[in-house]
């Protein structure tokens, strides 16, 4: 159907109005036509970016108490790796469902029930580790085959959680800027602030509940969990397109169909390594950093960054560069509507390129904190404005990669959940495959196998955005 047919076929139809209580859309059997927002729109957009932000907190939090628990157990990085992103099991399973049931009956159940598992997870964790507070992992036994099923139940669960929670995040969001492309710009990188900040922030913030609680800061973690529930409820209003929906309804599986588009065929691989890459930096080095002395000396010597720091130094170093990637993310806010995407994604490798080359350079200088010397300390100060620069410059294809994906999405707006469960689907098997070949790589070679491994990422995803620039796939609007 031509342009101009579409627009007369769209006249033709008497106005649908979109369920919302203060504000509304219209709509007709071609698709949902947007209405600029109101004030209470805003509020509830908020409320449910706000509702992510305290999840990922929440699960961050649990991440690192389960993260220090276990490394003082278990010597392995690739089993400690294993056991916790076991999660993404639960969360490829179901965020595809979840994302599609949420096209039919509604964003808003999700969000309810997301922090409501996840308070369940913390109370499993939290029994786990108060039965067995100091396991012995040197030998398999009854004992400890059980406390890894009860930590591998809580990490399900917390799994669940993200794949409820994610798509339909997401979804409401592209549902609510459905025509806005430039308040999807600013609501999608607000999103993705807030998912990154509440991973990075809750790093520093869960290694200072270590220190004071220990195992028992899993209470705070329920805490937070039953907080996000009273948000949900009293804060976000459903906007679902029900009686446009009713006519549209896709698939259960329709995350997998979606597929065989190209362009969501083609962008994949560039999101799959990045997540990929994410996920092994943030499950791996607060743990790399944090190996006690002179045990990984002996295992890795003669390198900086395996070993030899302390929980607090560790995880504020991480707290500390997380805040330098929001600080990017925001910066990128005032560009990326200026740039192509794949520009944007193009400049954010270049910075991962130059954090790699400073890392490992810094890696190098000395065998730990304590045997720095004055010349070593002195390139130590010089490479770690490049680090910054390539934070900087790495914090936008996050957030340009949503937006890449949230306008191949509004082409099929009867399955914008379905679309952002592909997405989370995605997010999920990059990340436990970042955890898991990232983590038998430090094994391997220590922090320097975990910058091997991410040069070989980095270089997938340029291919995947290469091939997208090539055809032009970053130009594609609604």
């Amino acid at each position: 159907m031509k342009p101009n047919a579409i627009d007369k076929h769209i006249q033709s139809k008497p106005a649908i109005a979109l369920t919302s209580q203060n504000d509304r859309f219209e709509g007709s059997l071609a698709g949902p036509v947007p209405v600029l927002p109101s004030h209470a729109h805003y509020v509830s957009v908020g409320a449910s970016i706000f509702s992510s932000l305290l999840l990922r907190v929440a699960s961050r939090i649990s991440f690192v108490l389960l993260g220090f628990y276990l490394g003082e157990h278990f010597t392995s990085a690739g089993v400690v790796a294993l056991v916790l992103e076991s999660f993404y099991l639960s969360e490829l399973l179901l965020a595809p469902l979840s994302g599609s049931i949420s096209d039919r009956i509604g964003r808003k159940p999700f969000l309810l029930g997301a922090p409501m598992l996840g308070a369940l997870a913390a109370l499993c964790l939290l029994l786990s580790t108060w039965i067995y507070p100091h396991p012995d992992a040197r030998y398999f036994s009854i004992q400890l085959f059980f406390l890894l099923c009860l930590i591998l139940c809580g990490r399900l669960l917390e799994g669940a959680t993200t794949a409820l929670n994610t798509p339909a995040s997401l979804g409401y969001i592209t549902d609510s800027t459905y025509g806005l492309p430039g308040l999807r710009t600013k609501v999608m990188t607000a999103f993705e602030v807030a998912t990154v900040g509440g991973l990075a922030l809750a790093i520093p913030f869960g290694g200072q509940v270590s220190v004071l609680l220990g195992n028992w800061g899993f209470l705070v973690v329920m805490a937070l969990h039953l907080c996000n529930v009273l948000v949900v409820a009293f804060f976000v209003k459903e906007r679902q397109f029900r009686t446009w929906r009713a006519k549209n309804t896709p698939s259960l599986m329709s995350s997998f169909f979606l597929l065989r588009d190209r362009h969501i065929a083609i962008f994949l691989p560039a999101w799959l390594s990045v997540n990929t890459l994410v996920g092994a930096w943030i499950t791996l080095i607060v743990i790399t950093l944090t190996y006690p002395n002179p045990a990984a000396d002996l295992r890795h010597p003669h390198q900086l960054l395996y070993g030899g720091f302390g929980k607090s130094s560790a995880t504020l170093i991480f707290g500390g560069f997380g805040l330098l990637f929001l600080l990017g993310m925001g910066l990128w806010l005032l560009v990326i509507p200026h740039l192509r995407r794949t520009t944007v994604m193009l400049i954010g490798l270049a910075g991962l390129a130059l954090c790699i080359a400073a890392l490992t350079a810094i890696n190098g200088l000395a065998e730990n904190v304590s045997s720095l010397t004055q010349e070593t300390s002195v390139w130590l100060w010089l490479l770690l404005p490049l680090v910054m620069i390539g934070v900087l410059l790495l914090s936008g294809f996050t957030p340009v990669s949503l937006t890449q994906m949230a306008s191949i999405s509004e082409r099929k707006p009867d399955m914008n959940g379905s679309a952002m469960g592909l997405y989370s689907v995605v997010m999920g098997i990059g990340q436990l495959v970042g955890a898991s070949i990232g983590g038998f790589s430090i094994d391997l070679g220590g922090f320097y196998g975990l910058m091997a491994f991410s040069a070989i990422l980095g270089v997938c995803s340029l291919v995947s955005v290469f091939y997208m620039r090539a055809y032009r796939h970053d130009t594609i609007q609604a």
